[in-house]
């Protein structure tokens, strides 16, 4: 049985439409640094539902989706991007003990418009890094539903439109699962010869 927590508040997007212009690595994923270094990682995945058809935003989103994390102690804020179809991120040689996840951002653009959500996660748990160790988040799934059209800007690259959504997300904590699919991707990373540690989700 998986462990959910849930999170909702509603939040604004900004549509634009505009013209615009156009360490060693396994198979992409970023190896040791050093013999004692430590790997902080995990997937997100954006789903975005009952938007226009116009937006083409609708689905499954991985590749880009910043996540925010901050230092328990200094208070200091760091951001780390997911990538690929899987939406993994990392983050390697951590300098803090404890993390609080606060949020997610996803921009996207082409040649008419560019989208721009984000999301502010309220009341979240803390995460503790293990150091010399791969310290596996799990995945994270992150829901936004689109509500209603708030208010439509006139500027010289185009209308800008804000719009309110209802943003969720869930820490599944499915470690076996991502442990396993990590080891399948990069079966040559130096990373799976480190202890892994499930990371606990606690609150502050």
């Amino acid at each position: 049985m998986k462990t959910k927590i849930l999170i909702s508040s509603t939040i604004l997007i900004l549509i634009s439409f505009l013209l615009i212009g156009g360490c060693a690595t396994i198979s992409g994923m970023k190896e040791p640094a050093s013999p004692e270094s430590t790997l902080l990682f995990g997937r997100i995945k954006l789903t975005c539902s009952d938007f226009p058809r116009g937006w083409d935003i609708n689905g499954e989103h991985t590749g880009g989706i910043k996540v925010h994390l901050m230092d328990t102690s200094t208070k200091e804020v760091i951001q780390v991007k997911s990538r690929g179809v899987d939406g993994l991120f990392s983050l390697i040689d951590p300098d803090a003990e404890c993390y609080v996840i606060v949020g997610f951002e996803l921009m996207e653009a082409n040649r008419y418009r560019k989208i721009s959500l984000s999301y502010r996660a309220e009341d979240n748990p803390y995460i503790c890094i293990q150091k010399n160790s791969v310290n596996n988040l799990g995945d994270i799934m992150w829901n936004e539903v689109y509500g209603s059209e708030l208010k439509t800007e006139h500027g010289e690259l185009g209308p800008t439109t804000t719009m309110i959504t209802k943003g969720s997300h869930d820490f599944i904590q499915n470690y076996d699962e991502v442990k396993n699919w990590f080891k399948g991707k990069y079966p040559d990373s130096a990373w799976n010869n480190k202890n892994w540690k499930s990371v606990e989700y606690k609150n502050l």
